[in-house]
């Protein structure tokens, strides 16, 4: 069983979210395969997801950036991907 994760598209140029991916199971259950792989399809990890909680603040995904080029035209804008894991 692959960990279960979430997904949201920024484009880091213009500040707007365009899209999100619902919970689901990724290809492994192993965090480092996971982050490898997800590092080369979005690009280099710039920071991690963070969330409070009672016990403190919790580690809970990863933020990747990468340039990617519009559908449409070939102007080229920053995109982010907010990678979060979350509990079964």
């Amino acid at each position: 069983m692959g960990l279960l994760i979430s997904e949201v598209y920024i484009n880091a140029t213009k500040n707007v979210r365009f899209g999100e991916s619902p919970v689901f199971e990724s290809f492994t259950d192993d965090a480092g395969k996971l982050f490898k792989a997800l590092q080369k399809e979005y690009g280099r990890c710039t920071s991690k997801v963070y969330v409070d909680t009672k016990e403190g603040t919790k580690t809970i995904g990863w933020v990747f950036q990468g340039r990617q080029r519009y559908e449409d035209s070939k102007e080229i804008y920053l995109r982010e991907v907010w990678v979060t894991r979350h509990e079964r």
